[in-house]
């Protein structure tokens, strides 16, 4: 059995433990591998701690490890008072270049309908000890090491990059969870799909199998407009955009087609069985779930009125026009 589920290209809902092995071994193992996991009861999800807790929440004091300089918005590597390892994502001075808020919020929803995210909380302020040497983050923290407004990202104990992946030709191809993953994404608007941002982590399980969870790693790009848009550039975090841009352009033959396309130029169009199943899932998330994501990112009392209404929309017109 094990040796099956080493080479099928489908999506498995299995149990996980995680950090269960000290290390993943070269060779000789089983990949298990997962795009979507049965998320159970989605209306009984918490989407203000989404994959995590308030108990795996980061801690003060935190410590400075090294500035990243891994894609293109500032961060740096720390480890807190419980000695966990933590990449920080700072809010930009621009506005238009902040990715905190989206990416926050996009997890929790991407998480509550089964799909895998990287863990992560919104830290208003704090200090780091020990910074030095910073280059792309200087301006965002202060000389006692002082900084607002921070993604604090974790991930499972002993697990390791496997590699990238393409959202459009992957293993998954044909299947109802990689259409629900693709529609969750024009969803949120997510307009950079780049290679680095949908990641393969490798996440050891007991016995010493390897579980390869295939997700979309970097989220910070939504709730704005998307590519397209003649003499328009794409934005992030902007309400204005995200409310005034076109989410669907209706069933064509046996295609439900979205009005955006993720990497090539074509708009994404998944058969409309597909569109049904993950309209099934969420149709289940209620109104002040939708709400508590957008809270957990640190948005103002405005934003979160806004852009969850936004959302609530556009899934209204995605059971519309399944319906019709």
């Amino acid at each position: 059995m094990k040796g099956l589920l080493a080479v099928l290209g489908v999506s498995l809902c299995l149990p996980f433990v995680d950090g269960a092995a000290a290390k993943i071994p070269a060779a000789a193992v089983d990949t298990i591998r997962v795009l979507w996991r049965d998320p159970g009861p989605i209306a009984r999800r918490d989407l203000y701690w989404g994959a995590g807790s308030a108990e795996r929440a980061p801690k003060a004091p935190f410590t400075f490890v090294r500035e990243n300089t891994s894609g293109t918005k500032p961060k740096i590597d720390v480890t807190d008072a419980a000695g966990v390892s933590w990449s920080v994502k700072l809010a930009t001075l621009s506005p238009e270049q902040n990715e905190v808020h989206a990416e926050i919020a996009a997890t929790r929803l991407v998480w509550a309908l089964g799909y895998f995210v990287d863990e992560n909380y919104f830290v208003r302020e704090g200090r780091v000890e020990g910074v030095k040497d910073l280059r792309r983050a200087a301006d965002l923290i202060g000389a006692d090491g002082a900084f607002r407004i921070a993604r604090f990202e974790r991930r499972p104990e002993k697990s390791e990059l496997g590699g990238t992946w393409d959202l459009e030709d992957n293993r998954f191809n044909g299947t109802r969870e990689l259409a629900g993953l693709q529609a969750l994404m024009i969803l949120v608007g997510n307009w950079d799909l780049l290679p680095g941002n949908a990641v393969i982590l490798r996440v050891p399980r007991p016995g010493g199998d390897v579980e390869d969870r295939y997700l979309v790693s970097d989220l910070g790009s939504t709730f704005g407009r998307m590519k397209g848009g003649v003499r328009e550039s794409p934005s992030r975090w902007n309400l204005e955009d995200y409310a005034d841009a076109k989410f669907l352009n209706g069933i064509v033959l046996t295609r439900l087609e979205f009005h955006n396309a993720l990497m090539g130029r074509e708009p994404v169009a998944i058969p409309v069985a597909h569109a049904r199943w993950f309209a099934s899932l969420a149709s289940q998330l209620g109104d002040q779930q939708i709400r508590r994501a957008f809270e957990a990112s640190g948005a103002s009392a405005a934003e979160v009125d806004a852009f969850s209404a936004q959302v609530v929309k556009r899934l209204a017109a995605l059971q519309a026009s399944l319906n019709r």
